[in-house]
């Protein structure tokens, strides 16, 4: 307790409050940039705290990384163009909400799901780290293989009626991330000779691609805005009052967000898509998810908020980063000379409890900040789209280039705005796509090593406990949709 009380009294000198807003508006802003997110920002704003206190350094980037996703967030809602990955179940529902003239009350649920998300995010960190990252150990190859394979087949939730063209897309995804060079042999894959693509199809580019620039192409097609109403219906209140109204939901995404957050290499946006379809399996209208439920934008941001603080776990307990974000802020933590690992809460716990007090109090200094400014932000939704257009292609094919500094990844992602416009248009959607995109190298690359453990025999795969409780939930998944109509015209049949 002693530690804990000179950790709420550091926080609290001027310096690290600055540190901690400053943070907090970075973080959106960086979230709010599609194409760059908290992986870019950590990134950029390493030279400005090379020269701080360690503690007041990993304040910042605390701060940045756990607000980056709500920025990620307003373009979501707004314009259906995630600022990142982690927001990517978001525009299911978020997008709706806003042609609906309802973008305010969205903004104010994603506000609350950042607050209290993120707070239950951290007194779990705190309170159960130890058994979480012990649990985390129970997971080899074969685990973290059926659990993205988990994912996938949820896809069947997540794209109502077109189950088949759903896992079509996202086996179209899963073969793009076998482009460059294999986990394996090392070789070179379906380059064709292009530079650009030896180190795989980049994800940014892709969902800048298959967001921004798409959005921007169906935009192009009405002179009229993204409010359908032509203005503005609810406020960033109602959306808080929503979200509270629902305990339950947020419990149940809370808990999807923590234990995705603690397996290394799933993510944010495997929690947020997973949290979406839970909500959607449970809800008594499932119909009305993807065509503005505020239960979707609920569940999904709960979870992606929820989900940082387990990235932390073991990233600060273990040294084994649970996303490429907290991979960034691993390295940032080695820069500052705090060895990750379980005497970290030893040697250094004045620097960790400061970071945990901090990301505590963030979660409050950010539902202040987008209470004051989400009902300005909602009027972008009413501008007309020969205005909007322009200025999503420029801020998201800039945010593409800005990356690498190479105009190839402008090419790619207006390929993928091709790619993704074509598919809307043929009736599938490209969140499984993304989605397979995201968890191939994970697939691939689990797949192979539990083949390499077992001397090839596919065993491995139904050896442990969780592994059939994971093939379990994956058969229940993908027959969920035609389970569900055959026992509802079953028990009306008994009626």
């Amino acid at each position: 307790m002693d530690v804990v009380v000179q950790a709420i009294a550091f926080v609290f000198q001027w310096q690290n409050l600055a540190a901690l807003v400053g943070g907090t508006i970075y973080g959106i802003v960086i979230g709010v940039l599609p194409g760059l997110g908290p992986t870019a920002g950590m990134a950029l704003a390493l030279p400005l705290v090379m020269t701080w206190h360690p503690a007041t350094a990993l304040i910042f980037m605390g701060s940045l990384y756990k607000c980056s996703n709500y920025g990620g967030s307003l373009t979501a809602i707004l314009v259906n163009t995630p600022g990142d990955a982690s927001n990517a179940a978001t525009v299911l529902d978020g997008y709706p909400m806003c042609q609906q003239g309802k973008g305010g009350v969205a903004l104010g649920i994603s506000a609350a799901a950042a607050m209290v998300g993120g707070t239950i995010g951290m007194i779990c960190l705190v309170v159960f780290a130890p058994f979480l990252a012990e649990f985390a150990l129970r997971f080899g190859p074969a685990e973290y293989f059926l659990t993205a394979v988990l994912a996938l087949s949820l896809i069947a939730a997540v794209v109502q009626g077109a189950t088949v063209k759903g896992l079509m897309a996202a086996g179209l995804g899963l073969l793009l991330s076998t482009v460059g060079f294999d986990v394996i042999t090392g070789h070179l894959r379906y380059t064709f000779d292009w530079a650009p693509l030896e180190d795989g199809v980049p994800l940014i580019q892709a969902l800048v691609g298959l967001f921004a620039v798409t959005q921007a192409l169906l935009l192009a097609e009405s002179a009229q805005s993204i409010s359908r109403l032509g203005r503005l219906a609810g406020s960033f209140w109602e959306g808080a009052g929503i979200y509270f109204r629902h305990p339950v939901a947020v419990i149940r995404a809370s808990l999807i967000g923590l234990l995705v957050g603690i397996l290394p290499a799933v993510g944010q946006s495997s929690a947020g898509l997973l949290a979406w379809a839970d909500a959607k399996r449970q809800s008594k209208h499932p119909e009305t998810f993807g065509e503005g439920a505020p239960e979707g934008v609920l569940a999904s941001e709960t979870a992606t908020n929820t989900c940082m603080p387990g990235d932390l776990v073991c990233t600060i307990a273990l040294g084994l980063p649970g996303s490429v974000g907290a991979a960034i802020f691993l390295g940032i933590m080695i820069i500052f000379g705090i060895a990750p690992g379980p005497l970290v809460f030893v040697d250094k716990a004045d620097v960790i409890y400061s970071l945990f007090v901090a990301l505590f109090l963030t979660s409050f200094v950010l539902f202040l900040i987008g209470m004051t400014v989400a009902r300005h932000l909602a009027v972008v939704t009413l501008l007309p789209n020969n205005v909007i257009v322009p200025l999503i292609l420029v801020v998201s094919l800039l945010g593409s280039f800005a990356i690498r500094n190479e105009m190839s990844d402008v090419l790619i992602s207006l390929a993928f705005g091709a790619l993704g416009y074509v598919m809307l248009k043929g009736g599938f959607t490209p969140i499984p796509l993304l989605l397979g995109l995201v968890l191939g190298e994970m697939v691939e690359t689990n797949y192979h090593r539990a083949l390499l453990i077992s001397g090839g025999s596919y065993s491995i795969f139904f050896s442990s406990i969780i592994c059939k409780i994971l093939i379990f939930l994956t058969v229940l998944s993908l027959a969920g949709p035609y389970l569900g109509p055959f026992w509802k015209t079953l028990t009306q049949g008994e009626k």
